[in-house]
């Protein structure tokens, strides 16, 4: 009897996530493409009804700039969803069944956002009198500025201020005192802390969807830093916009223990992905405002690429090949990496590979593509006369590679030019647009 309890508890949960995720990915389909001159304001969220429509009150009595609210609810067990479709105003929501990580609730917002502009905001975060108008002003006003945090109360690095208040009815006056626009406070920085951050569409449409490696949440706003600055993407912070953090309540929630357990899971992955070569391979990156980078320009060349729906490419040299669909190799499906279609967007279309093609793939191989190991342990793809580094050796095996097991010699390929080095690729767990 309690298996097969069980057995129902798990087909009734298989049901609801489907049914959850599917309404976000349909309303996403529908819209994509279509945009508005206006923010997506996109909130994760997961067991803090009352601290998320408290966020939502503070968005809607502070923001007058056009805006969308799309929350994305994690399974949330204290009757959260039910209080979100009982208010009125521009709210989108999407109900996963279950928790799975901040990361994968940002993405299924990003894709059902419809702004030109995307905001990220945790639900502990209260807006405050300007916020939005003078966060896109310090967005805008530089071509080149990719995304914009504001100060707070409480985070770690640049973005924290002392404040004066020390209760939070005191709040609002001490931040309609302090948003005074002041461009003088706007600086660069180069990190952007993951509670409240401002993109450009383009910026998203050229970095991609966050990684949903990162289980649960931590790190994931660092792993997306990382990329923009490896793009030479500018990120600036809006000295004179102040916003209230209260400050990991979900993580927080878990429990010293679990959230201990996360934290270096998390952590280990991060270090794992782009290891202690990262910054000596982006100082070869020059910032670009005329043809800005995107991700597909830190891919590598010969590789298995492949949709969500399990469309095959091959890649090489910056264009994806469709493989025939007479041809369907389920082992090569399931070793090729997926990506997004953001991603697979930004790489050209070539010619559909058959048979012949496939065929003289395999004798190019070790040519054209290679994959070779320095002295110094750095590893490299030899790309059509230039040498591009894996920034680690994750990034190597992540695309499908083998590590060669011993120094390549290096009389020719040595005194070639740097290429762009080669990322690691976003890992995606759910069906992304």
């Amino acid at each position: 009897m309690r298996n097969t309890r069980h057995t129902a508890r798990k087909a009734d949960f298989r049901r609801g996530y489907r049914t959850g995720y599917d309404k976000g990915f349909k309303s996403g389909k529908e819209t994509f493409g279509t945009w508005f001159e206006g923010t997506s304001i996109i909130i994760p969220t997961y067991n803090q009804k009352q601290l998320l429509l408290q966020c939502v009150d503070y968005i809607e009595a502070h923001t007058v700039s056009p805006y969308e609210i799309i929350i994305v609810d994690n399974g949330s067990q204290d009757g959260t969803v039910e209080a979100l479709r009982r208010r009125r105003g521009s709210l989108r929501i999407a109900a996963h069944s279950s928790n799975l990580g901040f990361a994968q609730a940002i993405n299924t917002g990003l894709m059902m956002a419809r702004g030109q502009t995307i905001v990220l905001l945790n639900n502990d975060v209260f807006v405050t009198e300007g916020w939005l108008t003078q966060m896109l002003a310090c967005l805008y006003e530089s071509p080149d500025t990719a995304a914009v945090g504001p100060v707070t109360n409480y985070i770690s690095g640049e973005q924290k201020i002392d404040v004066p208040y020390h209760e939070i009815s005191e709040m609002p006056r001490f931040a309609a005192a302090y948003n005074r626009r002041d461009p003088g406070k706007w600086r660069d920085t180069s990190r952007l802390v993951g509670f409240c951050i401002l993109m450009k569409r383009s910026t998203f449409e050229q970095v991609g969807y966050l990684d949903e490696g990162y289980e649960v949440g931590n790190f994931e706003d660092d792993d997306w830093n990382l990329r923009l600055r490896l793009q030479g993407k500018r990120m600036r912070i809006a000295g004179d916009t102040f916003v209230h953090h209260i400050g990991s309540v979900t993580m927080k929630g878990l429990g010293e223990k679990q959230f201990s357990a996360v934290n270096d899971r998390n952590g280990r992955f991060y270090t794992q992905k782009w290891g202690d070569r990262y910054e000596r391979v982006r100082s070869r990156v020059k910032e670009s405002t005329a043809a800005p980078y995107q991700a597909a320009d830190f891919f590598p060349t010969h590789t298995w690429i492949r949709s969500a729906s399990g469309k095959l490419f091959w890649m090489q040299h910056g264009v994806k090949h469709p493989v025939s669909t007479r041809i369907r190799d389920e082992a090569m499906i399931a070793s090729a990496v997926q990506l997004s279609v953001i991603e697979l967007l930004q790489i050209p279309t070539g010619s559909e590979y058959g048979e012949a093609e496939l065929a003289a793939i395999k004798g190019d191989l070790f040519k054209d593509g290679k994959v070779v190991i320095a002295e110094d342990g750095t590893i490299y793809q030899l790309d059509q006369g230039a040498k591009r580094a894996f920034v680690s050796h994750y990034a190597c095996t992540a695309w499908g590679f083998i590590i060669p097991k011993q120094v390549t010699s290096h009389e020719v390929w040595n005194d070639w030019a740097e290429g762009l080095p080669i990322a690691p690729p976003t890992r995606l767990k759910s069906v992304v647009l």
